[in-house]
């Protein structure tokens, strides 16, 4: 068995060690950090850390799975033909199956050398069981991908993507060539991954959440920070990076349908569209995570993506998505539908369950006889933060391959595509099944351009046109070409008219593919813009977008023309930013003319800019415009101009809520500020007939703190008969101005005779004024008002930074009921605020005297051990829904009647089926210790006053947009009124349990890990 020379070492230990501890302290939230889901009526216990079973025979685990009536499961391979942790797995031509193994992960022991591999299985008499094993490659290093082509294998091995292959015939690599080197290696299960061909001969292959990629190409330097995936154009070895391509940090699965459509799959649950996302631009459209182009999931975690297409199968399979669920141990199945320009998924009954706690897909795939193909990583320990990287229990030894069949089908007999010439393999592209037609076109690429093109191009001359499959069978065609890297101008423009709008999609991919080798791509283009088919118009703005021209632009706004699409909308976003440096400066230099005025709008207002200011202002004084193209100019303008286009609004635009909107919106994200004159220029609308301008010029005088007006937006806030919505206005508008008695009319707003939301902004903008009378009369009304006006009293108050310590200073002195105290108490918790001194003073007035646990590991194992082996769930359930503790503030739970999904916490349906026992009790009762990622909260005081605490939305140089859990509202803050910033977190505040007897809390541990799995549809 030969090794493979060349290999490097794997990050050093103390790198990969700081990356896990690094998890490790921000891995919890509360309930939220609780992935203990058990499948109760199987016996199973699906946690990410589960004991290992008594009984590791395939026939025991081949007992535990539960499966359609009309399908059934045989064993293909196990351990005993040497797959051990099989990751990934392949079919070649030959009919044979290449599986990818690791015995290193997740972390190589000290001193050893990495010495992982690529394993052949073959069935060579057909029976359904392979009796035959090999090994290409070995001395890998973690591997986590590969895919076969070029004559060999394309494997993700560390920081290196190299190519292996066998040039002496004797079915052992003896060749190694490191391709490229550079890849991000934060986290073991992230690094490159899900290797799979494009319908055109492109190698996608993505990276998770901890990998900052920069790799040296022959095209410069190729960078991805953080998870995304990559493009190969092998004969070009030309790299083309692309970020946040799936919802969840961690993409891992691509799959592509009948005409290429393509779709990624996270580690999570996400499925998502893809072609959207294939635009290189820094830019994040979506938020932090992705998965904007979500467009289905699983509940819990799961990986890989296979499209059903094999007449073996039952019918109602073909079509659907098969997913391993690795978490939930199922194989998933959704079903997709068109969706616009995109596609949406429905969830279905799973496809197989199995009880057995080792049973891992982790891949899944339609072999040659039409079966379906899972690899069982098979392990009770999946992960490597929720156990020790030496853990006993993890199994190094155990791995196999299942397969499912049909009950009295028979099995398809695949075509000797090995043996075929490029004229027969160009006959398969015909074929029905999308495996056969794949195949042979992998093997046209490998084959030499001598020969294939000339074979292709003698197959298309002699298809017919009365083929009814003909505009199939070109875009099977074309691919050949793009793997080959030969243009054939007249067969792309052949599918751009083809009827299938399908065809003619695919063919607007190609223009952006070769666009430097056509003579004008973006001509081309025009057309596919202007098609009557969403999907056609998303593949051109994708394709725009590879066209680095200032002129592609107008392309891709032309192509959003029509139904308002999430898809397009996206893609359009991304273009536009794209492509900014091309068409900005063309822009400017009125160069760029654009088909309409309204995509000249669209384009701007998405990306705004001093640049694009300046272009507006030429406009509005150098043409002649429609009354309406001037107002969204105007409106545009407005939100992205300073404060002498503030004026220009102001004297043009003041008689429209949407420039004054855009305004307000503008003074108070930008904290743009007022122009000369601006109090005399309002004036008009504070009069207006029109409420809404009236509110928006309202806002507007406030946040500009235009002292003039305060006796008039006094008056309106006072006047009762007012509408609700303009006193409103008014009442939150005087909290910025210097008036005064602007604090008697606000005193006198908090009155109990004011309406409810009146008295609390009232307080809100007393306390921006006088923080201590605010609170005065806070503490006043908590004794009066309703429970449910307890609630908005005090978010006014304390988003004030002494709001909290005034409030407490004030109950001191004054007396409340322990039944105000308590919902005062649960409010705090709800909204993950952490108030030590009046959370004190709180309890102390309910009677509760609260201690405090410390940390202590014994204590942890001995409630673990009790929690399990005496804990009743049923009675925990019951505490888990207990006002006092506020789980349901944070958390949702299928079945249970009053959680919400919210940002405070995930829903602990899909959420319970990863941490160890001891991991929730700790997350339970020292929530600081397990901060879960994407739950960390961010605590920030700014220069004026103002207290948030919530998780951030987006950030940039100037402003931080925060989702304030306290409101439930996105706040933007400018980064400079900033006084303070805490981050990491956690929004449960401590002691929450610390009033539940030991009973109690030992029953909600045991409720916590036996919650009732994900409820899926039954067939």
């Amino acid at each position: 068995m030969s090794k493979l020379s060349g290999g490097g070492p794997i990050p050093a230990p103390s790198t990969f060690c700081a990356v896990y501890l690094f998890r490790m302290r921000r891995f919890g939230l509360f309930l939220g950090t609780f992935l203990a889901t058990s499948l109760l009526t199987r016996g199973q216990n699906p946690l990410s850390v589960s004991p290992p079973e008594k009984n590791n025979s395939p026939q025991a685990e081949l007992a535990s799975f539960s499966i359609d009536s009309r399908l059934q499961v045989n064993l293909f391979a196990d351990e005993t033909m040497g797959i051990a942790n099989p990751i990934c797995f392949r079919w070649d031509p030959l009919g044979r199956l290449w599986v990818l193994c690791t015995w290193a992960y997740p972390q190589l022991k000290p001193g050893t050398k990495p010495d992982d591999k690529l394993i052949i299985l073959e069935d060579t008499d057909g029976d359904g069981r392979a009796d035959k094993s090999s090994t290409f490659a070995d001395g890998l290093n973690m591997p986590t991908g590969f895919a076969l082509g070029h004559g060999g294998v394309y494997i993700g091995n560390g920081r290196d993507l190299i190519h292996v292959k066998d040039t002496s015939g004797n079915g052992k690599a003896d060749q190694k060539k490191i391709l490229f080197t550079g890849f991000g290696t934060g986290d073991t299960h992230q690094n490159i991954n899900s290797f799979a061909w494009t319908p055109g001969g492109e190698l996608l292959f993505s990276q998770g959440l901890h990998c900052f990629s920069r790799v040296e190409t022959p095209w410069g330097i190729r960078r991805l920070d953080e998870h995304g995936s990559w493009r190969l154009r092998p004969l070009r070895r030309q790299l083309h990076s692309y970020r946040r391509t799936s919802g969840g940090g961690n993409p891992w699965g691509f799959a592509f349908g009948d005409w290429g459509e393509p779709f990624i799959k996270s580690n999570g649950g996400e499925v998502s569209e893809l072609l959207p996302s294939m635009i290189h631009t820094d830019h994040i459209a979506g938020g932090y995570w992705g998965g904007a182009m979500l467009i289905g999931a699983t509940k819990i975690k799961s990986m890989a993506i296979n499209i059903v297409d094999s007449p073996h199968l039952p019918k109602d399979l073909q079509g659907d998505f098969l997913i391993a669920g690795y978490f939930a141990r199922n194989i998933a199945r959704l079903r997709p539908t068109t969706d616009g320009a995109g596609h949406k998924l429905t969830t279905l009954a799973p496809l197989l369950t199995s009880s057995h706690n080792a049973f891992r897909p982790v891949d899944l795939n339609i072999g040659p006889d039409g079966a379906l193909y899972i690899a069982d990583w098979f392990n009770p320990i999946i992960g490597h933060y929720q156990a020790s990287l030496r853990h006993p229990d993890r199994d190094k030894d155990h791995g196999r391959i299942w397969r499912i069949s049909a009950k009295g089908s028979p099995s398809l007999k695949p075509p000797s595509l090995a043996k075929m010439k490029a004229s027969e393999l160009c006959e398969q592209l015909g074929s029905p099944l999308r495996r056969t037609r794949k195949l042979a076109k992998l093997r046209l690429m490998d084959l030499p351009k001598i020969d294939a093109i000339p074979a292709i191009q003698k197959w298309i001359d002699e298809l017919k046109s009365d083929d009814p499959r003909l505009e199939h069978k070109l875009f099977e065609a074309i691919g050949v070409f793009e793997s080959h890297e030969t243009v054939n101008v007249s067969l792309l423009k052949q599918l751009l008219t083809a009827k299938d709008h399908r065809a003619r999609a695919y063919a607007t991919r190609v223009i952006g593919r070769w666009h430097h080798l056509l003579e004008d791509p973006l001509s081309l283009l025009k057309n596919s813009a202007t098609d009557k088919h969403s999907r056609v118009r998303l593949e051109a703005i994708v394709a725009a977008s590879d066209i680095r021209e200032a002129d592609s632009i107008i392309i891709a706004a032309q192509a959003t023309d029509g139904p308002k699409d999430r898809f397009i909308d996206f893609a359009f976003t991304q273009a536009v930013h794209a492509l900014a440096t091309h068409w900005k400066p063309a822009l400017m230099a009125g160069n760029l003319q654009f088909n309409q005025s309204s995509h000249l709008l669209r384009v701007v207002s998405t990306i705004g800019g001093n640049e694009v200011a300046e272009v507006i202002r030429q406009k509005l004084a150098t043409q002649k415009l429609k009354p309406e193209e001037t107002t969204k100019l105007i409106a545009l303008l407005a939100g992205i101009g300073n404060s002498a286009d503030a004026e220009l609004a102001l004297k043009i635009g003041i008689d429209n809520p949407g420039v004054l909107l855009a305004l307000t919106d503008s003074a108070r994200a930008r904290n743009l500020q007022a122009p000369a004159g601006a109090a005399k220029l309002i004036s008009p609308a504070l009069v207006s007939q029109d409420n809404a301008i009236r509110i928006e010029a309202i806002r507007l005088s406030g946040l500009w703190s235009l002292n003039e007006h305060s006796e008039t937006i006094g008056s309106i806030a006072t006047d009762r008969p007012e509408k609700l919505a303009l006193r409103l206005a008014a009442t939150e508008a005087l909290g910025s101005m210097n008036d005064p008695s602007i604090i008697k009319t606000l005193e006198k707003l908090t009155a109990i005779e004011s309406p409810p939301i009146i008295r609390a902004a009232a307080i809100g903008s007393l306390a921006t004024r006088d923080v201590k009378r605010a609170a005065s009369l806070t503490a006043s009304l908590l004794t009066k008002v309703e429970a449910k006006e307890i609630e908005p009293l005090l978010s006014a108050l304390l988003q004030r930074t002494r709001g909290t310590d005034e409030l407490v200073a004030t109950l001191a002195t004054e007396t409340i009921s322990a039944d105000t105290a308590k919902l005062m108490l649960r409010w705090l918790n709800s909204t993950g605020r952490n108030e030590p001194k009046l959370t004190e003073l709180l309890n102390k007035i309910i009677g509760l005297k609260v201690t405090t646990q410390k940390y202590n590991p014994d204590y942890v194992a001995e409630l673990a051990k009790e929690a399990l082996n005496e804990g009743d769930a049923v009675n925990g359930k019951k505490i888990f829904q207990l006002p006092i503790i506020s789980c349901t503030a944070c958390h949702a739970v299928d079945g249970i009647e009053g959680t919400v999904t919210t940002l405070k916490g995930p829903n602990l349906t899909a959420l319970a089926a990863g941490l160890p026992v001891d991991i929730i009790i700790e997350s339970v009762l020292w929530p600081d210790r397990q901060i879960k990622e994407g739950y960390q909260a961010t605590t920030v005081l700014t220069k004026d006053g103002r207290a948030l605490n919530g998780f951030v939305h987006s950030e940039d140089k100037t402003v931080l947009r925060i989702r304030d859990l306290t409101t439930g509202k996105i706040a933007s803050l400018q980064i400079d009124n900033i006084k303070q910033r805490t981050k990491g977190v956690t929004v449960m505040p401590p002691q929450l349990t610390a009033n539940l007897t030991r009973t109690e809390l030992r029953d909600l541990i045991k409720y916590l890990t036996t919650l009732e799995t994900v409820k899926e549809p039954q067939p």
